[in-house]
């Protein structure tokens, strides 16, 4: 009899997923091994991308008549943003170098400016 007590649960789950995992990884391996499996395969892949190619080009004209974009059209909008905004963060980067070169500084006196505004008096808190 064995003691439950000393038993994980999600040892054993563990364990088992392991064991399928690896189990099933040399199934398959050995599978796409067979030269016809990997063409018929191949054929199948070739052929969904076939039928995806034709749906978006049957739904082109309807889409354009509603003025509605394709995936085409935003993904291409997708990546004039991505450009935009790379643009955008090199003109930061440089704008922020350079600031600190063109800012004008303050004289070196130990007279505040004319137009400084007057310092606040302080009056002695009555004890």
């Amino acid at each position: 009899m064995t003691d439950i007590s000393n038993t994980d649960p999600m040892k054993a789950w563990r364990d088992w997923f392991v064991k399928s995992e690896r189990d099933w990884s040399e199934q398959l391996t050995s599978l796409m091994k067979d030269e016809n499996v990997a063409r018929l395969l191949g054929q199948e892949i070739h052929a969904g991308l076939y039928k995806q190619q034709m749906l978006a080009q049957s739904l082109a004209g309807p889409l354009a008549a509603m003025n509605v974009p394709t995936r085409d059209d935003l993904v291409a909008i997708g990546e004039r943003i991505g450009r935009l905004e790379d643009a955008v963060a090199r003109v930061e980067a440089l704008v922020t170098r350079l600031a600190p070169l063109s800012a004008p500084r303050p004289a070196r006196t130990r007279k505040a400016p004319a137009d400084a505004p007057a310092p606040v008096k302080r009056r002695k808190a009555a004890r």
